[in-house]
């Protein structure tokens, strides 16, 4: 064994072992360890920077804005309200739709910009529907991972693959050659989940009651048009005394 490899798994060991007890975060961690590499000359700085310009970085960094448009325009708050609609209290309903959701987003969004995306909106669907949350977030990162098995932008290890093909003298998968068994994919772990998984999955109980359920307050929602010459302007809640100003 070389002193650079001795010394590659030892940053590796250590790598894990804070990526383990979550002290530093994982993009911190990250960083450091290309740092290291660079101060223990196993990798040049050209070498360790040559990653942040290779194509599946460039591609999963496009589908971060992606997602950021389709949150920011409203598209995931909708889809939300719809799923809502579609299943209502129906525990099955909401676990299938909700799996079906993810596996389609993954599909061009990536399988982690997915589950980011889709979180809160199914936090929102349990709380309304008053569901264990343990019963349906499950499902939902399943859903992301098997459908980011069905084209080649749903996951970064299908980049990743594909990008290293032409090394050996192989064509690059195109978009869609793995759809066809990833739609299997997809078909086999709803069906188990449904089935079966829901089943096994542990009931850890709601979260935590908000406000308005802990003290018995109504939900009231009000919007207020300030005007342009408002004396409101500029102030904050507790400066503008809104209980005079809107007598």
């Amino acid at each position: 064994m070389t002193s650079s490899i001795a010394t590659v798994l030892l940053l590796l060991v250590i790598a894990v072992a804070l990526f383990a007890t979550e002290r530093i975060p994982v993009d911190v961690v990250s960083i450091l360890l290309v740092l290291a590499l660079i101060l223990t000359g196993t990798l040049t700085v050209s070498e360790a920077l040559a990653g942040f310009g290779h194509d599946v970085v460039i591609t999963i960094a496009s589908l971060f804005v992606l997602t950021g448009g389709l949150v920011r325009t409203g598209v995931v708050e909708a889809l939300g309200h719809r799923l809502y609609r579609m299943a209502g209290k129906d525990e099955f309903r909401l676990t299938a739709l909700v799996m079906i959701v993810a596996a389609a987003s993954a599909s061009i969004m990536k399988n982690t910009t997915t589950t980011a995306m889709l979180l809160p909106v199914v936090m929102g669907l349990v709380e309304r529907a008053q569901i264990e949350p343990s019963k349906v977030l499950m499902p939902l990162a399943f859903g992301a991972i098997l459908g980011g098995t069905t084209t080649l932008i749903g996951t970064s290890t299908n980049l990743a693959v594909s990008a290293a093909l032409p090394r050996y003298g192989l064509s690059p998968y195109s978009m869609f050659e793995l759809t066809p068994v990833g739609i299997a994919i997809v078909g086999v772990g709803l069906v188990y989940m449904l089935l079966l998984g829901l089943r096994l999955l542990p009931a850890r109980g709601r979260a935590e009651r908000s406000l308005t359920e802990r003290y018995h307050i109504r939900e009231y929602v009000s919007e207020v048009i300030v005007l342009p010459d408002s004396p409101l302007i500029g102030k904050s809640v507790a400066q503008a005394d809104l209980s005079g100003a809107l007598i």
